[in-house]
């Protein structure tokens, strides 16, 4: 028994704390409209930044890569789709109720509330505004993007990482038809990066994205194309995108 007693407090002396498995993303379920064109632009411009009269249109389930160099306007255009940017020429069209969301590059001002207090305060003013119905909301914790110990952290003491997994959270809340993915893999791990996507890709909601990301370029290589230029040649004309 002296034996055993001695061989097991050698055991709890040298024990190994299993490591905790990786979180893996999860896309909730994004809606369809089939057949509906959610989101049209004509002939577009903002001066100063995107210099290229831009003509596109979205349908529900679509795909678009926006490309171009930067100051192209990249950026512009899909504060420009989301409605936070009015242009200065040319007008913009969306579908009836349609729900969009813009994951910009950078996060916002970090605050002192919890991630989770932030969360649920986000998604109490989407229900009581009627863009979502309770049903319909889905938990911080859902799609794998932070850890509970992490979700219960003020914003500003969480990473840039995290604070971008946050960002990303917030933006799949509304459950959008339109998902905007403005640099979406900045400051993301390779695992999520792959993982996003992969779920992309699979997505029933149209997704526009614009990204320097080559992973994700090349990933996503045969999706259709929106180029934009620095600034339009004399007397060329801009085309227009459908997807």
């Amino acid at each position: 028994m002296r034996s055993v007693h001695r061989r097991q407090d050698d055991l709890d002396r040298h024990q190994v704390t299993a490591p905790v498995p990786p979180q893996r993303f999860s896309m909730p379920g994004l809606p369809a409209r089939p057949g509906v064109v959610l989101l049209r632009t004509e002939e577009v411009t903002v001066d100063g930044r995107l210099h290229q009269a831009t003509s596109l249109s979205v349908t529900s389930g679509g795909r678009l890569a926006v490309t171009g160099p930067n100051g192209a306007g990249k950026s512009t255009l899909l504060s420009v789709l989301a409605g936070r940017l009015d242009p200065d020429t040319g007008r913009v069209h969306r579908a009836r109720e349609v729900r969009l969301r813009l994951l910009g590059q950078e996060s916002p001002r970090a605050t002192h509330r919890r991630a989770h207090d932030v969360y649920e305060a986000h998604t109490a003013r989407l229900v009581t505004a009627g863009v979502l119905k309770e049903g319909e909301v889905v938990g911080l914790g859902s799609p794998g993007l932070l850890t509970a110990r992490d979700a219960g952290k003020p914003v500003a003491e969480l990473s840039t990482g995290q604070q971008r997994r946050l960002d990303l959270a917030l933006a799949l809340a509304a459950r959008p038809h339109v998902l905007l993915l403005d640099g979406p893999t900045n400051h993301l791990s390779i695992a999520l990066v792959d993982e996003l996507t992969e779920a992309l890709r699979g997505t029933e909601a149209a997704v526009v994205l614009a990204t320097h990301d080559r992973r994700m370029r090349r990933d996503t290589a045969d999706w259709p194309h929106l180029a934009l230029a620095l600034r339009r040649p004399a007397g060329q004309g801009a085309g227009a995108t459908a997807l």
